[in-house]
């Protein structure tokens, strides 16, 4: 993969105009004497809150370095090959992809989703949908469409995400598995710019798209996720791609190799934390797999050999990598008031730490500048409300109000990064002003939520979002 990308360096300098380059280097250079700020004038005798912030501003500066100097689009990459390929009258490979979609309750949205994946530009495909034991007027929606052929459904009772997706991918003929969640749809040439990853890279295990909000004019808080959606992805998980370590591929545009996650069907279906079965973490758990295959495959199947599952030798446990495309794009439906909001970050929450004991028990083998960012980020999500509480309540209750002003001068500061790197990407929308109020919402109140979630951790109730 590296060698590929020095081959076809995308000069992207000279696609970008005048005022976006001054964007980036501001962003960039604003962050970075922030930094140097800290490290060279801040002075504190608690040597540990030091450290901290020094931490927590080196990482923002290396997501945003490396997100917007190094990382490639592997989507764009691998069509320029697949263009010399052609000229060079060799046949472009068009795998068979199997396009699957859990489904619960959602005859509002559910067309909406069938439609984006019939129309996608990538023929070779078939659409599965599986319809868990939907009690409204899904079913009917389903089957007026399998009825023209154009996809197939599967009708069971209900059983939950994972395994209704295990059953799909069981019955699927397709190399490459693609999957969705039934509120989401997908841009015309999701597929078409994803195949060619596989095609041209083989040692790519898995692909995450980008997403956006359908939803984001409703009202502020849905203006506010858009804006954070787009700097998870375009900063974050492209940090994460540009050293083929994604932590996570999300449920909107998720695309597999199926060598890479056939196999681990069996621990995917069962998963369980702390004695009992674990129904989140869907996405992270797959992604997991894949990640560390080399690591946990055989331990695995060891452990469901005796299952009433037949495994395919010939997928070997290799050294995946898993990418993130963002030209790639789907758009889903996030909460649009604050109960539905609490309700998603519970059980987000709930996936972050037992992806913290599943994921986190391997990432370390992977390069040292990820793993490091990966662990710091789990202190910074456990130790972030307590630093929250020390300047916001108990300095200025010792009469330093200043610290609090400070402190949210930073929140506020990270807000406007983020927002102007969504700038970047969105050139002529507005949503980017909404940035900060994410920030703040996210420190000052949703940070807390991980307390609860640990606490209420075998709670298995899930609520819809929206």
């Amino acid at each position: 993969m590296e060698n590929k990308k020095k081959e076809h360096i995308l000069y992207r300098d000279s696609n970008l105009g005048k005022s976006n380059r001054i964007l980036i280097y501001f962003i960039v250079f604003a962050i970075f004497i922030i930094l140097l700020g800290k490290i060279l004038f801040v002075e504190s005798e608690y040597h540990i809150l030091y450290l901290y912030g020094v931490a927590v501003t080196s990482v923002l500066f290396i997501n945003f370095f490396i997100a917007i100097f190094k990382y490639e689009d592997l989507a764009i990459l691998a069509k320029n090959i697949e263009i010399e390929e052609k000229n060079a009258k060799i046949k472009n490979k068009r795998p068979l992809v199997t396009c699957m979609v859990p489904v619960f309750n959602e005859e509002v949205l559910v067309e909406q989703c069938i439609l984006s994946m019939i129309v996608q530009t990538y023929e070779n495909k078939e659409i599965i949908f599986i319809n868990d034991g939907s009690t409204d007027g899904t079913a009917k929606v389903l089957d007026r469409y399998a009825k023209k052929g154009l996809i197939k459904v599967i009708h069971q009772e209900n059983v939950g995400k994972k395994r209704a997706l295990g059953r799909a991918m069981r019955e699927a003929k397709g190399e490459i598995f693609a999957f969705s969640d039934s509120d989401s749809i997908w841009k015309l040439d999701a597929l078409e710019k994803i195949v060619p990853i596989f095609n041209q890279f083989p040692e790519v295990g898995a692909v995450s798209g980008h997403f956006r909000l359908k939803n984001s004019s409703t009202n502020i808080l849905t203006r506010a996720q858009d804006s954070w959606a787009e700097g998870q992805f375009a900063i974050r998980k492209a940090f994460e791609s540009y050293y083929g370590v994604v932590t996570c591929v999300s449920g909107p545009l998720a695309v597999f190799r199926k060598k890479a996650i056939y196999n681990f069907i069996p621990a995917w279906e069962k998963d369980s934390f702390l004695g009992q079965e674990f129904r989140f973490a869907t996405d992270r758990t797959m992604t997991g797999f894949v990640l560390g295959a080399k690591y946990i495959g055989e331990k695995v199947r060891k452990k469901y050999i005796d299952q009433d599952f037949k495994f395919i030798s010939e997928y070997k446990d290799e050294d995946w990598k898993v990418v993130y495309s963002k030209s790639a794009k789907a758009w889903t439906v996030l909460p649009d008031n604050f109960k539905s909001l609490l309700r998603q970050q519970v059980r987000w929450k709930k996936s972050f730490i037992r992806n913290t004991f599943f994921t986190g028990l391997f990432y370390w083998r992977f390069p040292i500048l990820p793993s490091l960012v990966y662990y710091l980020h789990i202190i910074f999500v456990l130790v972030g409300p307590f630093i929250a509480f020390r300047h916001l309540i108990f300095l200025p209750m010792r009469g330093d109000i200043f610290a609090a002003i400070l402190y949210i001068f930073g929140i506020v500061f990270v807000g406007f990064m983020f927002g102007f790197a969504y700038k970047l990407e969105n050139k002529n929308c507005h949503i980017w002003i909404y940035r900060p109020i994410m920030s703040l919402l996210s420190t000052l109140m949703l940070s807390w939520v991980i307390f609860y979630s640990a606490l209420t951790i075998k709670k298995m109730v899930w609520y819809r979002d929206s």
